[in-house]
């Protein structure tokens, strides 16, 4: 090291002395800091004859492929993009134009167009009355709407909800479409957000919880699974990136007060299949059935939710009859009622009073609940005069 450093270095320790300085130690100390800085030089121009390198790597095996080749000629894997390797080399991630990820994207902003417009515009979180009515999960409420854990996927609570999510999807979903193929991804992200929502429905069942960041996390979980079991610079670089998506997605969970408990039951779900699940297993011509199954599975989740979402039909707020007014919210306050007296007279009091059913004190809920029961019998007998309908359906199971 003394032998390579520049003669200036020698100069200025010389000079030092008249400082009050010690010039071995001033010596040294430059010599040190020289060193780092041509380490930090070289590194950069390895870094850009890494970005400029003209040839595909594959993601699998790590063996160099022709800039134009589509499949790993050693292990048979797709290549990505040479446009999209420039942008990982880069350390940026954007899904493709036809991604599964963008698709997935646009299917989440139009079920938030849907509950936007319901609300009549604006940027604030929608009332927790209306995302129940478009199928947000609420565990002790939900009776047998179990469809609640996979609807509540595609709603959100807000703009930034649903921004935050939406970029993380960009970042993270075409990472697990290149590992598992683009079907597959979707597959991931349902199955590990109504996994997510059951974990957040277990431990803390009163919380009324949306979003697609169980999903994301999902997603971030498996693609941290494959980079920990691939074991190659590739893999602990994948594995490190994903860390830090989830301690983002942690911090941002503790500052909008959003359900952590469904990003770590979404993550765990995630990073189980992600480290089981190798691609070369995955893509054996004896898993085929398999991996349809999980391809139509994912697709048919997707679309049933987005169905469900947009044909749900919100019940209007009205300052009249109670029961009139919103059937469907009454008729789930009654469900839990039967669960958690607390947690329903808690929903009663807060929520109706924010919609305008100002007047009522929470020791009506048993008596308002007793009314909507009489009133769907009345319906069932045809002696009274209401919206029988609207009345059987939301009370059908009371």
């Amino acid at each position: 090291m003394s032998d390579s450093h520049p003669a200036w270095i020698d100069k200025v320790a010389q000079w030092s002395r008249y400082l009050g300085m010690n010039p071995t130690r001033v010596r040294w100390r430059l010599i040190r800091w020289h060193g780092r800085r041509e380490g930090d030089r070289r590194r950069l121009e390895q870094k850009v004859d890494h970005i400029k390198y003209a040839h595909k790597t594959c993601d699998q095996c790590g063996a160099v492929q022709d800039h134009a080749a589509r499949v790993c000629s050693s292990c048979g894997a797709k290549l990505a993009t040479r446009t999209l390797q420039v942008l990982r080399r880069l350390g940026v991630m954007t899904p493709e134009a036809l991604s599964c990820s963008t698709v997935l994207a646009l299917v989440i902003m139009t079920a938030y167009a849907r509950v936007w417009v319901a609300q009549g515009g604006g940027f604030h979180a929608p009332p927790g009355a209306l995302l129940l009515d478009f199928g947000a999960d609420w565990h002790v409420g939900f009776g047998g709407d179990y469809w609640r854990l996979l609807t509540a996927a595609f709603l959100h609570m807000g703009f930034w909800h649903i921004a935050f999510n939406l970029i993380a999807l960009a970042s993270v979903g075409p990472q697990v479409e290149q590992i598992w193929g683009r079907l597959a991804m979707l597959f991931v992200f349902v199955a590990t957000a109504v996994l997510g929502f059951m974990l957040s429905d277990l431990l803390q069942p009163n919380v009324l919880t949306a979003g697609a960041s169980g999903g994301v996390c999902g997603l971030i979980g498996a693609a941290a699974g494959y980079g920990q079991r691939l074991g190659t610079t590739r893999g602990r670089t994948i594995r490190n990136d994903m860390a830090k998506w989830f301690a983002y997605t942690i911090v941002f969970g503790f500052a909008m007060q959003a359900n952590n408990w469904a990003h770590l039951g979404g993550a765990a779900a995630g990073a189980a299949f992600g480290y089981t699940m190798r691609p070369a297993t995955w893509n054996r011509p004896a898993l085929a059935g398999l991996r349809f199954a999980v391809k139509l599975a994912g697709v048919t989740a997707t679309v049933a939710a987005l169905a469900i979402i947009l044909t749900r039909t919100p019940s209007p707020p009205s300052t009249g009859d109670p029961l009139i007014g919103r059937l469907d919210f009454t008729a789930l306050v009654c469900r839990i009622q039967r669960v958690d007296p607390a947690a329903a007279r808690a929903l009663y009091v807060t929520t109706f009073a924010s919609i305008g059913l100002v007047g009522w004190s929470a020791d009506e809920v048993g008596e308002t609940c007793m009314a909507l029961v009489g009133l769907r019998d009345a319906c069932r007998h045809g002696s009274v005069d209401a919206p029988c309908s609207a009345i059987e359906r939301a009370a059908a199971d009371l």
